[in-house]
């Protein structure tokens, strides 16, 4: 059996979830590996076969969506032609991970793809969203990746396909402590920008991840590079972690019983339909970086304790459950034999 599977890689979180997937699934058969973008801070750590522009979100240095600059960066000419050339009808299974080209190749094609993905979770209306809804945000959230069958991840199973966190073998090692400072990773901000916020907060500590390189530490604030390993043991020994409203980061600080301050970035509908889901699993909500914060980081440094989110570790029965399904012509998102523990 060969396999392809597909990843967006300007996310730290499709990287990470492809990091513990794409192990499990060479153990078993062939498998050639799809990534579109470079922005992810996270090695992959296997080797790549396809090496994708992609279509991507640029963001300005506020917190926000720049509209201006992801229309410039994304190149259509580029997406039509790798669309026409992705040998898609040579693989046995296409596993995607919210990632366009893959996706409308198969579909240019007529092969079953299965959407693997945090996204696929907003195929379902039971699962939570900003009211009103944004009809031209569901729109790209269903077709920015349409796949036939989905399996969707979340904090909560909100439908019958959707699983909770995959959560990395590398947090899973983990033994949580609580330290005296707070891991912060909020890239929709400058540098300059997050120093002259935590100004504010003398009496507290930040350890501050960024993409800028050689930003000098403050008095309260130590600076560091964007890196995986530094990342999750900065998480593991912090008194708690105020970042964006993705999936992966918070989840991952769940886990670990930390408490959670997130952001949507500004104008990103599922980074703010995220946060509703963290706040009812007890996390903290910012809109940005401006006075009407100042009360809710000052409620956040005065919780003490945070609900830990004990999420089984299924991964490797997922993946025997999805080629077993490719294996006896069964629908690959059929996860009725899945055992959670």
């Amino acid at each position: 059996m060969k396999v392809l599977y597909a990843l967006q890689g300007t996310g730290n979180g499709h990287v990470a979830r492809a990091r513990e997937l794409v192990p499990l699934i060479s153990q078993r058969c062939e498998i050639d590996v799809l990534v579109a973008g470079t922005q992810s801070q996270i090695h992959l750590g296997f080797p790549v076969r396809f090496k994708k522009f992609g279509l991507t979100m640029k963001y300005n240095t506020s917190g926000g969506v720049s509209y201006l600059k992801s229309f410039f960066s994304n190149r259509p000419l580029r997406f039509l032609k790798d669309v026409l050339s992705l040998p898609v009808k040579e693989y046995d299974v296409v596993i995607i991970d919210f990632e366009a080209i893959t996706s409308y190749a198969c579909l240019l094609r007529g092969v079953k793809s299965l959407q693997l993905s945090h996204q696929a979770a907003y195929w379902s209306k039971l699962t939570p969203r900003p009211e009103p809804r944004v009809w031209h945000w569901e729109l790209i959230l269903r077709h920015m990746s349409p796949s036939h069958y989905k399996i969707g991840f979340h904090f909560n199973a909100y439908d019958t396909f959707i699983l909770p966190p995959i959560i990395r073998s590398d947090v899973r090692k983990l033994t949580p402590a609580h330290g005296a400072h707070y891991t912060v990773y909020l890239p929709a901000y400058n540098a300059a920008t997050l120093a002259q916020w935590f100004k504010r907060f003398p009496t507290e500590s930040f350890t501050v991840f960024i993409k800028e390189k050689d930003f000098d530490s403050t008095l309260n604030c130590k600076f560091l590079p964007v890196d995986n390993e530094l990342f999750i043991n900065s998480i593991c020994d912090s008194r708690g972690v105020i970042c964006s409203a993705g999936f992966e980061g918070p989840a991952e600080a769940m886990y670990l019983g930390k408490k959670l301050l997130i952001t949507p970035i500004i104008g990103q509908y599922e980074q703010a339909a995220n946060a509703i889901c963290a706040e009812r699993e007890g996390a903290l909500v910012f809109k940005q970086l401006d006075e009407s914060a100042l009360p809710i980081f000052e409620v956040f440094f005065q919780i003490e304790n945070f609900v830990k989110r004990p999420w089984p570790d299924y991964a490797e029965g997922l993946i025997e459950c999805i080629l077993e399904n490719a294996k006896k012509g069964r629908a690959l998102d059929d996860i009725s034999a899945l055992k959670l523990h």
